[in-house]
């Protein structure tokens, strides 16, 4: 008993470190190298600032948790991982570019602008009568997994749009190029609750390679020489093209479609008789 107590006990901290301690510790890093810190200094871990950057990540992992409406017996672990994982890449992200915490206030908004892409996947809900053993609860969460990065980036930074509206049309576009992949991907044959799994799985690698091509994009913007900066915004006026984050996030989902066509599982890899 004692051993397995153990072996959770690891199990549960390595689980942490991945995905709180290591988003957080490398926005704290990335933080310190923009001032100036030099390069010796940058691995001291400032004790307190982790402290707070933990808490605020656990406050908005609970908060986007209560708001999909699931209950932790309804949802499965790696889903309630995946949450704190998003949580603390935008906790990190905020911390990173502004050089403070989020706040719950701030916390509240990003729930707020989470929820407001719920009605952009109602075709894709289970009906009540399927046999899936996936419940309505946990196929929320699902969806806001997928979509908390975007939420967050949207959140930072909306390149002179109203951030619903911005939300809105980044998960059009995210949801129909997920389909088309998982379409042109998917075994012949496979089932609705295999296909949706997988759906899913397409959505959640779009929605990092949109967060990517958004701050790199706002990055460019944001390093841009003053007065280059002040000549672009003056002809583009107070709404930003993003023409450049479009063309960044279709070369991406372009390359990891080409390369899913030519992935094949390992006849060694067994998946029909081992319990994967």
């Amino acid at each position: 008993m004692a051993a397995e107590t153990n072996e959770s006990s690891m199990k549960t901290l390595l689980m942490a470190f991945r995905y709180l301690g290591l988003p957080l510790l490398k926005a704290s890093a990335e933080r310190k190298s923009r001032q100036g810190t030099p390069p010796e200094e940058q691995e001291v871990v400032d004790n307190e600032a982790m402290n707070n950057l933990v808490q605020s990540t656990v406050m908005l992992s609970k908060k986007l948790s209560e708001a999909s409406g699931a209950k932790e017996n309804e949802t499965d672990a790696w889903l309630r991982w995946s949450l704190a994982s998003d949580s603390a890449q935008i906790v990190g992200a905020v911390f990173k570019n502004s050089d403070k915490v989020l706040t719950e206030q701030e916390a509240d908004e990003i729930v707020k602008l989470t929820l407001a892409l719920k009605d952009q996947f109602s075709s894709l809900a289970p009906a009540e009568s399927e046999a899936n053993p996936n419940t309505i609860a946990t196929f929320k969460s699902k969806l806001l997994d997928a979509f908390v990065p975007v939420v967050g980036a949207v959140s930072q930074y909306s390149f002179g749009r109203a951030e619903h509206a911005l939300l809105a049309e980044i998960a059009e576009r995210l949801v129909k190029t997920a389909d088309r992949i998982t379409r042109a991907i998917a075994p012949s044959g496979a089932t609705p609750e295999e296909w949706r799994l997988l759906c899913w799985n397409v959505l959640k690698v779009a929605g990092q390679c949109y967060t990517d091509s958004h701050f790199a994009e706002a990055d460019r913007l944001l390093y841009m020489d003053a007065e280059e900066r002040a000549e672009y915004f003056a002809k583009h006026g107070q709404i930003i093209p993003m023409t450049q984050v479009w063309q960044s996030f279709n070369q991406r989902m372009a390359m990891l479609a080409t390369l899913a066509s030519y992935l094949e599982v390992p006849d060694a890899a067994k998946l029909d008789s081992e319990a994967w």
